[in-house]
């Protein structure tokens, strides 16, 4: 059965413990300006209300970070958790539009129309060409078709994590979004290291 945001969001969460053991690390711009985006939508006292529900060893994550900065794997997981938990009444669904928000906001005018002008295969393609940049392990590749792409991520165990899951399909939605082309995400479980978005347009 193909897995939506929806499902993902009803799957049991991984323990804290659990997450907190995934290896590797992310560049900084894969959770950007986090701290100024909740803070633009739920006041001034957001960031220290975040903080509160994170583990130690993140509470004093930067409320911005760029492509120069790196973060382990895991600190975009349990923020993202801490966000859902704090502010969207622990529905992990109810994030999908804001990330679209915010990322429309984030990348400026010029940036939006050259992922319009590549078009939803191109610019599904060049994000999955470019995994490597923004993790440090494990690989991605992109299959497209008329009307649709395929992304299969293989070789992390990071792939099996729900949320993780989760924010691929945002994110593949976030595209399509730019590109203009209304769509279909899904994905597939492919297993403890892999996992695959399916767009279809």
């Amino acid at each position: 059965m193909p897995l939506t945001i929806a499902t993902l969001a009803e799957q049991p969460r991984w323990d804290l413990d659990r997450t907190l053991a995934l290896p590797g690390w992310c560049r900084g711009d894969a959770l950007g300006p986090w701290g100024e985006n909740l803070t633009r939508r739920f006041g001034a006292d957001a960031l220290t209300r975040v903080r509160r529900q994170l583990p130690a060893e993140h509470a004093r994550i930067a409320p911005v970070l760029t492509a120069r900065d790196t973060v382990p794997a895991h600190a975009q997981l349990v923020l993202t958790e801490a966000i859902v938990d704090e502010f969207l009444g622990g529905d992990l669904r109810a994030l999908a539009p804001l990330l679209i928000e915010d990322t429309r906001a984030s990348i400026g005018r010029i940036q939006r129309a050259v992922v319009k002008t590549m078009g939803a295969h191109r610019a599904i393609a060049h994000g999955a060409r470019g995994f490597r940049d923004i993790y440090d392990r494990a690989s991605a590749d992109a299959a497209t078709a008329k009307g649709r792409a395929r992304v299969p991520f293989r070789g992390h165990e990071l792939f099996a994590q729900p949320t993780w899951r989760a924010l691929q399909l945002m994110a593949t939605a976030t595209v399509l979004d730019l590109a203009g082309t209304p769509g279909t995400v899904t994905g597939e479980d492919l297993g403890d290291d892999a996992f695959a978005t399916v767009a279809t347009w």
